[in-house]
């Protein structure tokens, strides 16, 4: 009687492809979520860069900056309440000399403190897991701004 020999892996090479995938897991994970965190942190500079255009244009022309994101028309897209805008990543805040987008569940938040410097600073310990190196908030002083927004709790239209 002849024996069928079959094919098959043994115990201890499926246990070696498993602690390799284990691994790759390990390193490519955490990476993978820090690429889709700084890849969020865009929706942020593209919408705070908006509001400041808009609210540089309203200097300009020689009014104060809006406390009110429904009289910034670039912010269509986000949900305006409460005197927020909201978004399915951030939540932006205005100021009355900038923007800050804080992201819900994590440890930091992006600021423009000044709509006449227009950069973009990091605030808290998150901000070392962003692949973007942002200066720290804080780190210069907000000049005083004619432009600075009054009336944070302007009428909307």
């Amino acid at each position: 009687m002849k024996r069928l020999r079959t094919k098959a892996f043994t115990l201890t090479e499926l246990l070696v492809v498993v602690i390799v995938l284990g691994v790759l897991a390990a390193v490519a994970v955490p990476k993978f979520t820090r690429v889709l965190e700084t890849r969020r942190t865009t929706e942020a500079e593209s919408l705070m860069s908006a509001v400041r255009m808009e609210q540089e244009k309203r200097c300009t022309l020689g009014q104060n900056y809006t406390g009110n994101f429904s009289n910034i028309p670039s912010v269509a897209y986000a949900r305006v309440s409460d005197g927020q805008a909201k978004t399915s990543n951030y939540t932006y805040t205005l100021t009355q000399t900038g923007v800050k987008a804080a992201r819900p569940g994590k440890d930091y938040s992006l600021e423009i403190s000044s709509y006449r410097d227009g950069e973009i600073c990091c605030r808290g310990e998150g901000c070392s897991s962003l692949n973007k190196n942002y200066p720290v908030c804080g780190s210069a002083a907000v000049e005083d701004d004619e432009c600075a927004a009054t009336d944070m709790a302007e009428p909307e239209g």
